[in-house]
């Protein structure tokens, strides 16, 4: 009988078959290391997008931090503009509002005689046939925009004409009747007239108007201006 031996060629075999495990090891350590590399890689370019964001994100709220920083300089600016315009404002007022107010009391007591002129100042509730020459003003005093007027009229519907015309103004307001009684003038023969007393307050112009708004106007002021008839 013939006897073949196996043995050699069965650990062939095995050397073989640890080789090709070796080889396949080898081939997914390297396909490991590839997987890890990509997804490495993926997390790198995921976080280089990541900080790009983040850093357009930081500028963009920068942009909006200054943007906002200029905007509330520029509201400042705008208010302090604003307040210097109202105390310039006040300031010509102060100027020019007398000359204005007592020339428009002065064409309160002036007879109107153009027909135009007579229908305009009808449309402010004046009468304008009335004779301003019936009522006249004995004082005039004002302080802070307070101003009293003193006088007196033939009867009260001469004073009621001459507070309907101050009610009118766009200078006078507040109108307050003190005083209204029948006096005898002794100097005239004893003629009966209507002694009044009246407080009010003055606007000069729009920063006048403001002032009136937020109860600034008015107040015992020094005596600044006196006027007499």
């Amino acid at each position: 009988m013939i006897r073949i031996n196996l043995l050699p060629v069965r650990e062939a075999e095995k050397k073989k078959s640890g080789r090709q495990l070796l080889v396949l090891g080898a081939v997914l350590i390297v396909a490991q290391m590839a997987v890890l590399f990509f997804i490495q890689s993926e997390a790198n370019d995921t976080l280089a997008d990541v900080r790009r964001n983040n850093a357009d994100i930081k500028k963009q709220i920068d942009d909006l931090k200054k943007k906002t920083s200029a905007v509330a300089d520029l509201q400042r600016q705008q208010a302090e503009l604003e307040q210097q315009k109202a105390v310039l404002d006040g300031l010509i007022e102060g100027q020019t509002g007398p000359v204005k107010m007592l020339d428009e009391l002065s064409r309160m007591l002036t007879p109107i005689e153009d027909p135009k002129l007579k229908l305009e100042v009808q449309q402010r509730g004046w009468n304008p046939d009335w004779d301003p020459t019936r009522l006249w003003i004995d004082g005039f005093v004002e302080g802070e925009r307070a101003v009293k007027i003193a006088g007196h009229a033939r009867s009260n519907e001469d004073l009621a004409e001459f507070l309907q015309r101050l009610s009118s103004s766009r200078h006078f307001v507040k109108i307050k009747l003190n005083v209204s009684e029948s006096v005898e003038m002794s100097h005239l023969e004893n003629a009966k007239m209507v002694e009044f007393d009246l407080n009010a307050l003055v606007i000069y112009g729009p920063a006048d108007v403001k002032r009136l708004a937020a109860g600034e106007l008015g107040g015992d002021g020094k005596k600044r201006r006196r006027r007499k008839r």
